[in-house]
């Protein structure tokens, strides 16, 4: 054992024993001289069993346990020295850290010697003097005619300031009202009390006091009395009532925090719901987006089974198969443009509950993107998916009414059927989108089935468009010039510029590339292109054919673009070529799509000077009336109508009406595709001023051409002329 605590131990004035596995290992002076114990035996090692007295042994068994498990506690315990004394203890136990385990310390007062001395106390006035000075805590001597003696610490503690103030008086009257129950018991049976209990008194003064208070009963000399002794615990109660205060507002404040947090995480959860919300969802219609309708189709019974993920156990799909519809509005940008997209807006939020109407059990339906709607629809037979199909046509091709407006929009619908046009969400998507893109080719308002020979031909169209792209770096692109000539004299007159596409794969028909430039926007560039190259080649020229004109096809995306006019006056300023020199020809279809938008276009041309003519004509709207107000120069007769002249008198006749009533208006015409002199001669005696064909000559590169009109092409001219 430590030594600094045996020397503290022996400092203490009471009974103090150090105690392990419930032997006594060390016991203090003052214990020592209590129980008898000799300077030989001080040491000795000796069982803390042997003393207790005989009736407290149970008593002690049960207190042993809980100070090993609690540590600390107080507890009376009657005990019988070596010397064969006996001492009411109150003991104070204490576990020792620094020990090894099992080992208490137990400090004790003895109780029954301060009851046998009380009497001798009261009697002896130096015996109160030393009680005055000693006691440090409230001390009462009392009986039952009241107050004998207190301490100086009692009498400030209860306010008064001389002894006189309290002697004689009765202690209950220093008692709370609200613990006046507590005396009804008498003094004697408070002296029975083992524990101290608590008490609230009131000083002379009026002020409260609250104490924990002990009574011991005693006897001197015949006479009897009650030692009181009280502690001060106002200090401590304050304290638990501020810890009590700080633990509340602890608790209110933790209550707060954590309502506080709940809402923080309900919140969280509530965004993030809407974050996944978004996810997945159309912010317009509220319908699924393209990721959500993946999802769902990749889930569908009738696609796991024919991917093999099916559980063979399991019964199988309800339906055979899955269809996926793809919807597009035919128009719609049109409609934006003329009402507004807020109305666009809500004639797609329309269409979105009319669709919501079309689903079935087992359906999932999906806005894609834009104008582009998906339906995934459970199907037996390929004849239920064009049910649907029909009927969605026939309901889209009703009136909207939007905002007072009276609208018509339509739809086309491409079709793909699960297992035969793909196994996986994304290829039925695929796959619907291009037979989408099929029945749009067809003339809209319709649908189509996909099949493989569709998915071929776009496979073909996105490896030209790759190929196109790189076409103009790559200078792949070359102008060929077919000769244009006057019927009535054999004069060359002019040539039409025509593009050819020297590939890395060969040669590419326009027929094959134009489509798919004007699809993906590389029309635009090729445009540019060809109208430099000619102009350039036309002011070449001049110096060796004097005033021959370069005619140049324009596609309809290019003549409606808003700077085409800019454009044009660019390229005449580029290569300082006279606008006498270049001729545009544009079709009657690409007028009649914009009809005022196409009259301001043709007339700003007019005023740089450039030619006009109106290429295939007889082939569109047929219609001479809005010659009259547009600034055309030329018309040209399609070749469909010409290579038949000697063939279909029906050909023959409208080919004649055209040049007659061309010719009423004051317009030249020019014939295409003049392949045989009968031809050439049905034209010339018709007054048909101007023609081209293979009769004359076929389209060739421009040093080929100049070689033509200087020595191949004479005869040919002078046949024309005879």
């Amino acid at each position: 054992m430590n030594t600094d605590i045996r020397q503290i131990l022996n400092a203490l004035p009471d009974l103090a024993l150090l105690v392990r596995d419930k032997k006594v290992v060390f016991c203090n002076t003052a214990g020592s001289r209590m129980l008898g114990y000799d300077a030989a035996a001080k040491d000795t090692v000796l069982p803390v069993i042997d003393l207790v007295d005989i009736e407290y042994h149970d008593v002690f068994n049960d207190i042993w346990q809980g100070l090993l498990e609690s540590g600390k506690t107080d507890f009376p315990l009657k005990i019988v020295g070596l010397n064969k004394s006996q001492h009411e203890i109150m003991f104070y136990a204490d576990s020792v850290v620094e020990a090894a385990q099992d080992t208490i310390i137990l400090y004790g007062k003895d109780f029954s010697l301060a009851k046998r001395n009380a009497a001798a106390l009261v009697e002896s006035e130096m015996s109160q003097r030393i009680l005055k000075d000693a006691a440090l805590s409230f001390l009462c001597i009392c009986d039952d005619n009241g107050i004998n003696y207190m301490n100086p610490a009692g009498l400030k503690l209860l306010e008064g300031e001389k002894e006189e103030q309290v002697l004689g008086k009765v202690f209950s009257e220093f008692v709370h009202p609200d613990y006046k129950s507590v005396f009804k018991k008498d003094f004697n049976l408070l002296s029975a009390e083992t524990q101290a209990f608590p008490l609230k008194l009131i000083g002379l003064k009026g002020g409260e006091l609250r104490v924990e208070m002990f009574v011991s009963k005693f006897r001197h000399g015949g006479r009897s009395g009650y030692l009181i002794e009280a502690k001060d615990i106002n200090d401590l109660l304050l304290r638990q009532e501020e810890l009590l205060r700080i633990q509340g507002v602890l608790k209110r404040k933790v209550a707060e925090r954590t309502q506080e947090l709940s809402q923080e995480i309900k919140a969280r959860i509530k965004a993030q719901e809407t974050v996944e919300h978004m996810t997945y969802h159309d912010a317009l219609t509220g319908l699924g987006n393209r990721m959500q309708f993946v999802h769902y189709v990749d889930q569908d019974p009738s696609l796991q089974r024919d991917n093999g993920t099916e559980n063979s156990t399991e019964t199988c799909a309800p339906h055979k198969h899955c269809a996926v519809l793809v919807m597009d509005l035919d128009h719609f940008k049109d409609l934006n443009d003329i009402f507004g997209h807020e109305t666009g807006d809500q004639l797609l939020r329309q269409i979105a509950g009319l669709l919501k109407e079309e689903l079935v059990p087992g359906a999932q339906l999906a806005r894609l993107g834009g104008d582009e709607f998906a339906l995934m629809l459970p199907i037996e037979e390929k004849v239920d998916a064009e049910y649907c199909a029909q009927r969605l046509l026939m309901r889209m091709g009703k009136a909207f009414f939007l905002s007072d407006k009276e609208v018509y929009s339509g739809c086309s619908v491409g079709i793909a059927i699960a297992p035969e046009h793909g196994t996986t969400a994304t290829e039925l998507l695929g796959h619907a989108e291009m037979a989408l893109y099929q029945a749009k080719h067809k003339g809209r308002s319709t649908y189509t089935f996909f099949d493989s020979g569709l998915k071929k031909s776009l496979e073909e169209s996105s490896r030209i468009e790759h190929l196109l792209r790189a076409a103009l770096d790559k200078d792949e692109f070359e102008l060929y010039y077919q000769p244009q000539i006057e019927l009535q004299t054999g004069r060359l007159i002019g040539a039409e510029a025509l593009i050819r596409w020297h590939s890395s794969e060969g040669m590419v028909s326009p027929d094959r590339f134009i489509p798919i430039a004007e699809k993906t926007g590389l029309i635009d560039p090729i445009t540019d292109w060809v109208m430099t190259t000619a102009c350039t080649q036309a002011r070449e020229w001049q110096s060796l054919l004097p005033g021959i004109r370069v005619a140049i096809n324009l596609s309809a995306i290019s003549f409606r673009q808003a700077d085409f006019v800019h454009k044009v006056a660019e390229v005449l300023e580029f290569t300082q070529v006279s606008p006498d020199c270049l001729e545009l020809e544009i079709t009657e279809t690409a007028i009649m799509a914009d009809f005022r938008e196409a009259d301001r276009i043709l007339n700003s041309l007019a005023e740089l000077g450039v030619h006009l003519a109106i290429d295939d004509f007889g082939t569109g709207y047929s219609s001479l009336s809005y010659l009259k107000r547009f600034p055309v120069d030329k018309l040209k007769i399609d070749k469909s109508f010409v290579l038949k002249l000697d063939q279909n008198q029906d050909d023959a006749a409208i080919t004649a009406a055209i040049i007659s009533m061309a010719h009423a208006m004051g317009t030249k015409v020019l014939a295409e595709g003049v392949e045989e002199k009968s031809h050439m001669l049905f034209l010339k005696e018709r007054g048909c001023e101007e023609a081209q064909g293979y009769f004359f000559a076929k389209p060739m590169p421009a040093e080929d051409f100049l070689k033509w009109c200087t020595r191949e092409g004479t005869d040919r001219l002078k046949t024309v002329a005879s």
